[in-house]
């Protein structure tokens, strides 16, 4: 005969390996990935890194680098429901130094710019025909101060 004791430890046991299975195949799931960009300037020495990490969300942790390994800067960036993502600027001890949100529609990209304080300081309209890309970009006042075409 099994005492209620026995019965006990063994529903314990079969109840802690299923909330070990369970939380094994959540962390299965939940993996970001990690890319890694060189800069160069125009002679190819080494300036600095970029490290992203990306959630299972598609968020993303940004770490800027100069050619020392030394922390420049970081950002964040989400994503929400309607497409508008949002990025966070900070400075290496962690103060946020601006933001910006870019809405994109099938062929247009728009993209406004904020310094600490909220207030707007430029922004950029891309629009793609065919395979062209080109980019406006405009200052705080609304004044086009550069223009740039990709194909």
């Amino acid at each position: 005969m099994i005492d209620s004791k026995q019965q006990t430890d063994k529903g314990m046991k079969k109840t802690l390996f299923l909330s070990f299975f369970m939380l094994l195949s959540l962390s299965m799931s939940a993996q970001s990935s990690k890319t890694t960009e060189t800069r160069r300037d125009a002679y190819g020495n080494i300036i600095g890194t970029v490290e992203t990490t990306t959630d299972s969300r598609g968020n993303q942790q940004t770490v800027y680098k100069d050619k020392y390994g030394h922390i420049t800067g970081r950002s964040s960036s989400r994503t929400d429901g309607r497409g508008c993502t949002t990025t966070t600027y900070r400075d290496p001890y962690g103060n946020m130094t601006g933001s910006s949100t870019t809405r994109t529609n099938q062929k247009r990209t728009e993209t406004i710019y904020k310094d600490r304080y909220g207030h707007i300081t430029g922004s950029s309209n891309s629009q793609t025909s065919g395979k062209t890309t080109t980019t406006t970009y405009k200052d705080r006042y609304g004044h086009v101060t550069g223009t740039s075409t990709t194909r």
